[in-house]
């Protein structure tokens, strides 16, 4: 008994190792590594969050294209109304209705950047809603000047190829395979030679440069329509968040007005 009592309380070696390997933590209870900063995941505008569920998108999708067609009835109402009452007509032409155009351009600057690089702001109900009605009243006003030196057969032309033209586009960002949310670094480049050929256009007063101008602008802003929309709808390398409604809406509002202004420039008539 003593000699078997000897050998069961003895060192067991093979214990020892088991000891040993148990001390590591095993493999799968490893945490998961960070995410990387190109990846789906929350932060600020670079880095967007993921929709969850596509109950969530829908409902996202719906409140934004509802505020985009408001914006849009409020601007095209300014058009119809600045074009067709002659007394509103005679002062935006005027003197003072070009000061308030410029007034107007720099209250749109101010409440576009508060909207772009604040989320507080973007997000934060009802600033949000107040900025982005500021934001389209006084892109209305710029609008609605600009389109009161048009003939009305030209506006209603432009409104149309506009429409056409961004019906297409939403429709093809549906169905294409392709991401345009992972083409940013081609889209800023893009975005700084327009910016430089526009400061060009601008000192050079060439019709004929004039005319090239608007049509890569409106060529320019068809695929910002087409990236912004895919990351509206999601299922993309980046994608919009649901609390960025307002934001969301912004980006096609822009979008759109941009087209309908280089397209009129294109084949407008002045008056």
């Amino acid at each position: 008994m003593n000699q078997d009592r000897n050998i069961y309380n003895g060192p067991n070696p093979s214990y020892q190792g088991n000891q040993t390997y148990m001390t590591q933590e095993p493999a799968e209870y490893m945490p998961y590594p960070p995410r990387p900063n190109n990846a789906q995941g929350g932060g600020q505008w670079g880095d967007f969050t993921g929709l969850e569920s596509k109950e969530i998108r829908r409902v996202f999708i719906r409140k934004v294209y509802i505020i985009l067609m408001i914006q849009l009835s409020i601007t095209f109402g300014f058009i119809a109304l600045f074009h067709f009452t002659p007394p509103i007509r005679e002062y935006v032409q005027s003197q003072n209705g070009r000061w308030l155009y410029f007034a107007s351009y720099g209250v749109f600057l101010v409440t576009y950047f508060a909207l772009v690089c604040s989320q507080r702001a973007a997000r934060r109900f009802p600033l949000n809603l107040i900025l982005l009605g500021i934001l389209t009243l006084s892109m209305s006003y710029m609008m609605g000047m600009i389109s009161a030196y048009y003939k009305i057969e030209s506006i209603l032309i432009a409104v149309g190829i506009t429409a056409v033209v961004c019906l297409g586009v939403t429709l093809f960002s549906f169905q294409t395979k392709y991401d345009f949310t992972s083409c940013f670094g081609v889209l800023f480049v893009m975005s700084l030679a327009l910016l430089a050929f526009g400061i060009v256009c601008a000192f050079t007063y060439s019709r004929i440069l004039y005319t090239v101008y608007a049509g890569l602008g409106a060529v320019a802003f068809s695929i910002f329509l087409a990236v912004d929309t895919q990351l509206i709808m999601g299922g993309k390398r980046h994608e919009i968040s649901a609390e960025d409604h307002i934001f969301a809406s912004l980006m096609l509002y822009i979008d759109i007005i941009y087209i309908f202004v280089f397209i009129l420039s294109l084949i407008g008539n002045r008056e």
